[in-house]
């Protein structure tokens, strides 16, 4: 199963951030013991690097979260045709936006997010954190 998933599950993990960091350190264990197929879009990879480094206010603990999350996911690119897209839709949350629809363009199964609302109208199925470990567990999601 092809998952994009949401920066902030990243950010929940290498931040720390209660109740939220249980869940989704459960969900990147299922990305790197190949559960599923954890992906994040290449944009991602700023807005992480510009939040671990401004909330821990290290620069080497931003590069040393990316690294990790380079050993965990797959980045999927960005194209201008995605931006393009992204930009037509006039979503409330625009980077948002673009990771779905980065997902939906290379075909992505889910988005797992927390903030499913923000992606409801993009066309490619959402799950929580909670439902894609629950299903991990309940069937086989091995890609």
């Amino acid at each position: 199963m092809r998952c994009m998933i949401d920066t902030n599950i990243i950010l929940d993990v290498f931040l720390d951030q209660e109740p939220f960091c249980t869940a989704s350190k459960a969900v990147l264990h299922l990305c790197e013991t190949h559960k599923i197929v954890g992906l994040i879009s290449a944009s991602s990879i700023t807005d992480l690097f510009y939040i671990v480094r401004k909330r821990l206010q290290s620069v080497d603990k931003a590069y040393a979260a990316l690294e990790q999350v380079m050993n965990i996911v797959g980045i999927l690119p960005v194209t201008p045709e995605d931006v393009q897209t992204a930009l037509l839709r006039h979503a409330r949350d625009f980077e948002d936006c673009l990771l779905a629809t980065c997902a939906a363009a290379n075909h992505c199964d889910v988005i797992v997010t927390r903030n499913q609302a923000d992606f409801v109208s993009f066309g490619v199925p959402l799950l929580s954190p909670e439902e894609i470990v629950g299903s991990s567990s309940n069937r086989n999601l091995i890609h």
